[in-house]
């Protein structure tokens, strides 16, 4: 086998481990709200819940990036994520609302063996890259390839009927620890790449993220994990109190990924065009639109459509987002840039879920969209100021 072979099929066994990993993470956030709904958990319990995994966010990169720096691998390190996720996420099925303190313990631990891996894949992926070159986008496209696979399959194994038991979710579990088991497997057959040590951090480069302008930036990142967070916890219960049959509930989140496959594959040229600024605040706008159509008890119809803005406020701020922080921060220390992104995020996310679960728990799914649209609205407008008088 020539060289050049061998890297094409090494290329796809990294795509395909892409693939595995998003699809489980795609039954996961399709299904795991509706499941836990059914097995007796309130909306106030749900926002605690999924505040959890946001809390884990904060410190779990940092862990397991400490770990594969230290081993100065991260063959081993993805390996045991999945393996172990693959083990604790059937625990799930024997808890309910009345072991919720155990509940949330079984979630912590799972979050932890679970968030981390798709960047540190992400991170592998690049180290290969690096050593012998390729198409990241061509890669990272399996994973969203992987993420609406499982979720088409889902419309001719879930159930046609409206409403159901936790029971009927079975597939899911069996979905997520399978392809979790499948993607540790398919790890092992990847080549490690040494690791150089890190230099040694220099901490006065962390006076550059007291900037205006990347405070400004981090005021984003925390507003859109706020907002998003609760929005992807109680949409699909929503979809449920709404009538959607469970073999339909994934056909927004084709849609949705669908459309953020299109607006990646050009989002390199438009932000160059536009600029970063203008691409997150459209992002933001589209958020605002998104949440409250959804707040006015939409047709199915209005719901799939407005879908389509994911294309926008994943596929257009992500880009942004890493294009600015990696403008921001020196080179040699990006890892910490992105490492503080997971930590707003996180905070951002654990105060969401927490506020968006007292939101439904008092008033309904209605109320929290319309709260949720209404915090992008005003957040919109102190970012179009703040940014037309800080500029990068």
């Amino acid at each position: 086998m020539t060289s050049l072979q061998n890297n094409r099929r090494v290329s796809w066994n990294f795509a395909t481990l892409q693939f595995l990993s998003f699809a489980a993470l795609s039954l996961l956030g399709t299904y795991g709200t509706v499941y836990f709904k059914r097995r007796g958990v309130s909306d106030f319990q749900l926002g605690i819940l999924y505040s959890v995994p946001s809390i884990v966010s904060i410190f779990s990169p940092m862990v397991w990036g400490i770990t594969s720096d230290w081993l100065r691998q991260r063959k081993l390190v993805v390996v045991v994520m999945h393996f172990v996720s693959a083990l604790l996420f059937p625990l799930f099925w024997f808890l309910d609302s009345q072991s919720f303190l155990l509940l949330c313990t079984v979630m912590g631990l799972f979050s932890f063996f679970f968030s981390a891996s798709i960047p540190l894949i992400d991170a592998w992926t690049l180290d290969h890259l690096s050593h012998k070159g390729g198409d990241y986008g061509h890669i990272r496209s399996w994973g969203s390839v992987g993420y609406m696979t499982p979720l088409i399959v889902s419309m001719f194994v879930f159930s046609p009927s409206v409403g159901g038991t936790a029971e009927v979710l079975l597939p899911m579990f069996l979905g997520v620890s399978g392809f979790r088991i499948i993607a540790a497997a398919q790890a092992t057959f990847l080549p490690d790449y040494s690791l150089e040590r890190r230099e040694k951090m220099e901490w006065r480069v962390l006076k550059i993220y007291f900037r205006p302008f990347s405070l400004i930036f981090f005021f984003c990142v925390f507003i859109r994990s706020f907002v998003f967070s609760p929005y992807f916890a109680f949409f699909n219960v929503y979809l449920d109190q709404l009538g959607i049959t469970d073999n339909m509930k994934g056909l927004p989140w084709i849609i949705a990924v669908g459309a953020e496959i299109i607006m990646i594959a050009f989002s390199d040229r438009l932000i160059k065009r536009f600029g970063s600024v203008t691409a997150i605040i459209i992002a933001f706008i589209a958020m605002a639109i998104r949440f409250i159509v959804l707040a006015n008890t939409p047709s199915w119809g209005i719901i799939l459509a407005i879908q389509l803005l994911h294309a926008f406020t994943f596929g257009a701020f992500h880009p942004a987002a890493i294009r600015i922080i990696n403008q921001m921060t020196p080179e040699a220390f990006r890892a910490t840039g992105q490492t503080l992104v997971s930590v707003v995020g996180g905070i951002g996310g654990w105060l969401g879920n927490l506020v968006g679960g007292m939101w439904a728990a008092s008033h309904g799914y209605t109320v929290l969209y319309k709260n949720l649209g209404f915090s992008v609205i005003a957040t919109t407008i102190v970012l179009i100021v703040a940014f037309s008088i800080w500029k990068e």
